[in-house]
């Protein structure tokens, strides 16, 4: 069973191709926040938009790894995440192709991370 949360819509037999349209309809003000929710309880929560967002796994209520990219520099960048404007490290905005590809590994491989991305415990 994949569960499918988009801004307070409920899919609970989400297709990936659900899963990845959801990510792609990410535009930063109607739409700013996807959850993935797998049977074993594992999440992915993608947030933000129009062309940046950011991807969290939760492997449990104390492992979380967000996706991150090594090449963006320091500092924070405002972006709308569920509704609410945070500011999280730039290091931790991707293109939403990245994202894609988070949740389709997370999807197809029952929760694992994709080892295309890098990935950072995040506190």
């Amino acid at each position: 069973m994949v569960a499918l949360y988009v801004d307070g819509r409920v899919n609970l037999d989400a297709s990936l191709e659900d899963v990845e349209t959801a990510i792609h309809s990410l535009d930063g003000s109607q739409c700013t926040l996807v959850v993935v929710e797998l049977a074993s309880g594992k999440t992915i929560t993608i947030g933000g938009g129009p062309s940046k967002v950011v991807a969290e796994l939760s492997e449990n209520d104390t492992h979380r790894w967000c996706v991150v990219d090594p090449l963006r520099p320091g500092g924070r960048i405002q972006l709308v995440v569920g509704g609410q404007l945070v500011d999280p490290p730039v290091r931790i905005c991707i293109e939403k192709e990245a994202a894609v590809e988070a949740a389709r590994t997370f999807v197809s491989e029952n929760g694992a991370r994709s080892r295309h991305l890098e990935w950072s415990v995040e506190t």
